[in-house]
C-alpha cells in the first residue's frame, strides 16, 4: 500500500508542475471528461483471518460500480462487490480436534457508496488517471444463524483505497482499484465457554467484536454513459 501511495504522490506532483514548458502536441498530458460511466470488474478478495476463524475465505470477486462527476477532480460512486466462498461453521461446545463441524459454502455481498479523487485533476498523464477512494456501506452474507449459533448478520463497513483510470486514444477505458473494506466480527456467548478438553474457540473478551480488513484487487472495462 506505501508504494502505490508514493506512486500516486509522485504522479500528482508530476502534474502540478510538468504541464509548463511542454507544446500541446508534445505535452503527456490531455484533458478528459470524466462524466457518468459504468465499470465491469473481477478480481480477488484477500480475507483476514478473524479471531474465531469463521470468516469467509478468500476467493475471487465480481465488481459492478457506477461513478458520476460532480465537479473538479471529484466522482461519486457506487459499487456492489459479490464474493462467492465458503466458511468454517464451528461447533463450539466441542473440543478443540472436533470444534470444525463442516465448511459451508457462503456468498458474500458489499454495498458502498463513496467519493474518488484524480489526482491529477480532470487530466490525464500519458493516458492514465491516478484516484484515492474511500466510502461507506454494508456488507451481508444473507444466512441464517448456523449450529454453532454464529451468524454474520448485515454489518456496517467502510473502505479506502487507490485506483487507477486508462484513457486510450481509441477502445475501451480500463480500470484497476485496490481497496481495503473493513468491517466488524460479532460472536455469542457460547464461544468463550470452555468445554471437556478446557478449551474454548475465544478466550480474551476484547475478542468479542473484531474489526478486520479484507483487501481487494480488481480490474475490468469502464463505459461511459449519457455522453
Amino acid at each position: 500500500m506505501s508504494l502505490l501511495l508514493a506512486g500516486a504522490s509522485a504522479v500528482s506532483r508530476s502534474a502540478a508542475h510538468a504541464q509548463v514548458g511542454h507544446l500541446p502536441e508534445q505535452s503527456p498530458y490531455d484533458d478528459v471528461k470524466l462524466g457518468q460511466t459504468v465499470s465491469f470488474m473481477a478480481g480477488w478478495s484477500a480475507v483476514k483471518r478473524d479471531p474465531a476463524g469463521v470468516a469467509p475465505a478468500s476467493s475471487i470477486a465480481a465488481v459492478l460500480r457506477y461513478d458520476a462527476a460532480v465537479g473538479g477532480p471529484a466522482s461519486l460512486f457506487v459499487r456492489y462487490t459479490l464474493a462467492p466462498s465458503s466458511r468454517n461453521v464451528l461447533a463450539p461446545n466441542q473440543p478443540r480436534v472436533t470444534r470444525v463441524a463442516r465448511n459451508q459454502s457462503v456468498a458474500t455481498h458489499a454495498l458502498e457508496g463513496g467519493i474518488d479523487i484524480a489526482l491529477t485533476g480532470k487530466k490525464t498523464w500519458r493516458s492514465l488517471m491516478p484516484l484515492l477512494s474511500g466510502g461507506v456501506g454494508v456488507v451481508s452474507d444473507f444466512a441464517a444463524t448456523d449450529s454453532g449459533a454464529y451468524r454474520f448478520g448485515t454489518k456496517f463497513a467502510f473502505s479506502y483505497g487507490l485506483g487507477l483510470r486508462y484513457f486510450p486514444k481509441r477502445g475501451p477505458q480500463l480500470r484497476l482499484d485496490v481497496t481495503n473494506s473493513i468491517w466488524q466480527f460479532q460472536y455469542p456467548d457460547r464461544y468463550f465457554v470452555l468445554t471437556s478438553d478446557t478449551t474454548s474457540v475465544l478466550t480474551n473478551t476484547n475478542d468479542r467484536a473484531a474489526w478486520r480488513g479484507t483487501w481487494g484487487l480488481s480490474a475490468g472495462v469502464t463505459i461511459p454513459i449519457f455522453r
